[in-house]
């Protein structure tokens, strides 16, 4: 009888660990970890740091440094090192101005015109997004995913695109890398408010969720 040699395993590769990750998650960590603050403000960075932290090449890292200097939260100092944008008084400012506007717009729209399955997915996220707020674990990652599906649900192609990676935006500038002690208690306002369809109840929950005047 032949005895067959036991196959090797071997580690994944980094390339292989990337080909894994894939762009869009490669851009989703490093964008969450400069809205959580683990990249705080003004911090500089170069490609090879990031990419030894995400266990990943060099070239998908300075892809997706690209898009988050599109989205504002990256300076990129070419052939030197990329830097965490500050977050100036200005700064907030503008963040919010915007984020008042479109997260109205988003909201009302949502109440109105999802349906009851896409409804209750809404819920089961901001859940999911009260939970992680107590907690304070993965919570960018559940309040973007909660609002990137609001956003692709209740608005259009445009709005979609444009809003696309902003949501890492609001909750990096208006936050400051730490959920408020006062966040879950405005998701559940918001929950009973989309629940209710009540379009007026879930934009004044969103507002005060991030303090928006």
């Amino acid at each position: 009888m032949v005895i067959e040699p036991a196959p090797v395993v071997t580690e994944p590769t980094v390339a292989e660990e990337q080909r894994v990750l894939g762009a869009e998650e490669l851009f989703r960590r490093l964008a969450t970890r400069v809205a959580d603050g683990t990249y705080a403000p003004g911090m500089r960075l170069s490609d090879k740091t990031i990419a030894a932290d995400l266990a990943v090449t060099r070239t998908p890292v300075r892809e997706a440094i690209q898009r988050l200097a599109r989205a504002g939260l990256m300076e990129v100092h070419a052939s030197r090192y990329s830097m965490v944008t500050d977050i100036t008084v200005e700064r907030s400012r503008v963040t919010r101005e915007f984020a008042a506007h479109q997260c109205s717009e988003i909201i009302r729209e949502a109440a109105i015109g999802l349906s009851e399955p896409d409804l209750s997915h809404t819920c089961d996220l901001i859940h999911r997004a009260i939970d992680s707020s107590i907690t304070g674990r993965g919570w960018i990652e559940a309040h973007v995913e909660l609002f990137t599906f609001l956003t692709d649900h209740a608005l259009n192609d445009l709005y979609r695109l444009m809003l696309s990676d902003f949501w890492y935006v609001i909750f990096r500038d208006l936050y400051l890398g730490t959920p408020r002690v006062s966040t879950h208690e405005s998701l559940e306002e918001l929950a009973s408010a989309m629940r209710a369809r009540d379009a007026n109840a879930g934009v004044s929950a969103v507002r005060k969720m991030l303090q928006l005047k």
